[in-house]
């Protein structure tokens, strides 16, 4: 099994400061979401990252388990 791959926070902070975001954190109840999976090939560009509400977050990525894509 190939070894998951994990966001570059660096990265992913200043995509984030460049937004606008303070100290290139998400607001309390917010995250961030890869568009395309890291682990389908997604990479850590302002393209493919996006700020959304946590519960939107997780009901993502449930719906993914479910159609067997995570």
């Amino acid at each position: 099994m190939p070894k998951k791959r994990e966001a570059d926070e660096k990265k992913i902070k200043r995509i984030l400061e460049r937004r606008g975001y303070k100290d290139g954190k998400p607001p309390r109840g917010y995250e961030v979401h890869h568009i395309k999976p890291l682990a389908a090939g997604g990479k850590d560009t302002p393209k493919n990252v996006r700020v959304i509400k946590t519960s939107t977050h997780r009901q993502i990525h449930k719906n993914r388990r479910a159609r067997g894509e995570e």
